[in-house]
């Protein structure tokens, strides 16, 4: 062990984006002792590279897992109240999903869904006409669409919401040590974990909480020296690409974060730069058919065009060049809902991992830190065990 550490931390959290920052958040106000490492820097994985919409509203389908998101939502406003939006990069901005009327199949399952949410008792509303015009006049709605409107619902500039809360969890005591890359844990002869063996050193912690997002199956491989995590792990990467305009103040072309539920389709947010963020389906295809610069660059012009052919006043003369193109590496459980729970066989040993990762930071993050802590796990954490995968049952 590294003689230089007099005692050893409650908790070290492996992971410096979103969830690994926001679970020492919560594990620091629990009285825990915590150390954090990052291998880079914080937020410059998925967390940087995320279209960073906090919502329930597209879990509709799935009563429980839209109840989780939608304790996100609400644990964002907590922290709000507490802290200012500002200070966290929160927008409180809302979204408009729309579909045309004449796709039969789109507008049905829009419909559907905004019925979805009332019975969730969620705040949304079913918009069309010029009311949609008056929602967002900068967009084209010459066609005949249909809108749900999500009125509650915020975005985020992450790398500042975890630039933040990471000054928060230091100013409580935990240490967050970036450019520390971990290596394996340190075993007692029981199998009881005494620490964290580092690029620069052991650290000596009695439990250790896994935040690596879509690295979740290597970093296990290589934590536990057990190689078959690496390809039994029940999680995939799925890469998405992101563009963001540059500051295009004094104009505000969109009020909400906005879903175009057609062919092609489009998302579109409001940054907290003052620029807009957009991705769709297919430019997501096509870097993870094939991710090279110049898929990236045509990915882009892409959704470029598609921004000028729908929303007036967005200049013509903006190009690739001019914004930022990112692609965002999503960690995807195979069954798309959330893993949260402790490693089966190996005690004090914890993995989070979950595609909504920007929405589910605050609560995933409470709820880890309540059951490390404790020891026992909260009943909102039961349908994300990882005992329903094959393998992993207790």
């Amino acid at each position: 062990m590294n003689k230089n550490n007099a005692i050893a931390f409650d908790v070290a959290v492996i992971g410096g984006g979103i969830i690994g920052v926001t679970a020492a958040f919560y594990l620091v106000r629990r009285g825990k002792t915590v150390v954090l490492l990052e291998r880079d820097r914080l937020a410059r994985g998925t967390t940087g590279n995320s279209f960073a919409w906090i919502n329930a509203s597209s879990k509709a389908a799935e009563a429980d897992y839209h109840r989780l998101n939608a304790r996100g939502l609400a644990e964002y406003n907590l922290l709000a109240s507490e802290f200012g939006e500002h200070a966290l990069g929160l927008t409180a901005c809302g979204e408009l999903s729309v579909a045309p009327t004449a796709d039969q199949t789109r507008h049905t399952a829009l419909r559907k869904q905004w019925r979805l949410l009332q019975d969730l008792e969620y705040p949304a509303a079913w918009v069309e006409g010029e009311a949609l015009s008056t929602l967002e006049p900068c967009i084209d709605f010459d066609g005949d669409y249909a809108g749900l409107l999500n009125s509650a619902e915020l975005s985020l500039e992450a790398p500042r919401f975890v630039n933040f809360i990471a000054g928060q969890t230091s100013s409580l005591g935990a240490q967050i040590l970036e450019g520390r890359t971990a290596l394996s844990l340190e075993l007692g002869d029981s199998g009881e974990i005494l620490g964290v063996e580092t690029s620069a050193g052991t650290i000596a912690a009695h439990n250790v909480l896994l935040a690596a997002g879509p690295d979740s199956a290597e970093e296990l491989a290589r934590l536990t020296g057990f190689d078959g995590f690496a390809t039994r792990f029940p999680v995939r990467r799925s890469p998405g690409l992101l563009l963001t305009t540059p500051d295009l103040s004094p104009r505000h072309l969109l009020r909400r974060v906005v879903y175009w539920d057609e062919t092609p389709d489009l998302h579109v947010l409001p940054h907290f730069s003052g620029g807009l963020r957009m991705g769709a389906e297919d430019t997501d295809g096509m870097v993870a058919e094939n991710d090279d610069e110049a898929a990236r660059r045509a990915g882009g012009e892409k959704l470029l065009q598609r921004a000028r052919e729908r929303i007036a006043g967005f200049p013509e003369d903006l190009g690739v060049d001019d914004c930022h193109l990112g692609l965002g590496v999503r960690a995807m459980p195979e069954d798309g809902r959330s893993i949260a729970d402790a490693l089966p066989g190996a005690e004090g040993l914890y993995v989070v991992a979950t595609h909504s990762g920007i929405t589910l930071a605050p609560i995933l993050g409470r709820l880890m830190a309540e059951f490390i802590d404790s020891g026992e796990r909260p009943e909102l954490l039961t349908p994300y065990a990882l005992s329903r995968f094959p393998g992993f049952s207790t």
